[in-house]
């Protein structure tokens, strides 16, 4: 019946569903009418002679987000029977932005190896939407955020991760004990691109009147930092973003109001995590939380 429910929401018609389950489209139709005796309420709205989707209705919404949840389960119960079954089941897939990556990762791969037999799959994050389809369908384990996320997962929360200015190693500017926001109103301003969080950070950043000659992004955390190097610019970053071992420039501490970026490892509430991912989960949060006690360590958040 879920399955069923699932599909006609997915394919928008029960003709569609039924080629996908290779049922006929009777039987998908008694299995979505008998869910909805179940539920004791209208989960879609049909719309006569077929020519538009099926919709879900209110109820049917928080049906279609449960059976997902319900339908992931059971896909991990089996995967996990399976893996048991064939030497297969140890297998987490955990994503992590660039960041993250660099700093933690590397570290988290060698303690496992350590441990035992639990083998990580890091996979590229793909952007907010589609890693939040991927958490919900069970393809991703666990993943490492910029807070706030949703309500239907499960948030360790690692801890904050400040905003610094990077300068020119050979500039005037490294001297200084820190950033003042008429330094930053003097200079090109570089950023990370791809964050609604830096977003935030660049209205900020215009209310106190600095970056109104534009506040140029890019993708690569590495080229922001070559950028300002050669004397092209400032960068206002999180300091989880910067090579700390780059001679060719100084990192500092900003005299400005910046909330930092929170960062947290999330997983679906309604998914049951396996013993191989609660293994993972246990010694990345204590990793990240390690690493990000560093800038508070070397009086990063002083700045206010």
């Amino acid at each position: 019946m879920i399955s069923a429910f699932v599909a006609v929401v997915e394919k928008g018609s029960f003709a569609a569903a039924a080629r996908e389950l290779g049922y006929t489209q009777s039987g998908v139709s008694q299995q979505v009418a008998a869910l909805e005796r179940i539920a004791d309420c209208k989960l879609l709205i049909r719309h006569a002679g077929g020519r538009r989707p099926v919709q879900p209705t209110a109820a049917g919404r928080a049906m279609l987000e449960h059976s997902r949840a319900l339908l992931a389960h059971i896909d991990r119960a089996y995967d996990e029977v399976t893996g048991r079954a064939h030497g297969g089941g140890n297998t987490v897939r955990v994503v992590a932005f660039s960041s993250i990556a660099v700093h933690v990762v590397p570290h988290l791969l060698i303690e496992l190896r350590r441990r035992g037999e639990t083998r990580v799959e890091i996979l590229e994050d793909p952007g907010d939407e589609e890693l939040f389809d991927e958490l919900d369908s069970g393809a991703v384990d666990l993943a490492f955020v910029v807070l706030p996320v949703p309500s239907r997962y499960g948030i360790d929360e690692l801890g904050s991760d400040p905003y610094v200015a990077v300068v020119p190693a050979d500039s005037e500017l490294a001297s200084r004990s820190r950033i003042t926001t008429d330094d930053l109103r003097d200079h090109q301003l570089l950023g990370i691109s791809r964050s609604s969080h830096d977003d935030v950070v660049e209205a900020r950043l215009a209310d106190a009147g600095v970056g109104e000659s534009g506040f140029e992004r890019y993708d690569d955390n590495r080229l922001v930092q070559s950028l300002v190097a050669g004397g092209q610019g400032i960068a206002v970053v999180p300091w989880l973003t910067v090579n700390h071992d780059d001679s060719a420039v100084r990192v500092l501490p900003l005299a400005l109001d910046l909330q930092p970026r929170r960062l947290g490892l999330v997983h679906h509430r309604d998914r049951l995590l396996s013993p191989a991912a609660r293994e993972v989960r246990s010694v990345a949060v204590d990793l990240c939380r390690k690493a990000l006690r560093q800038p508070l360590a070397e009086g990063l958040e002083e700045a206010g």
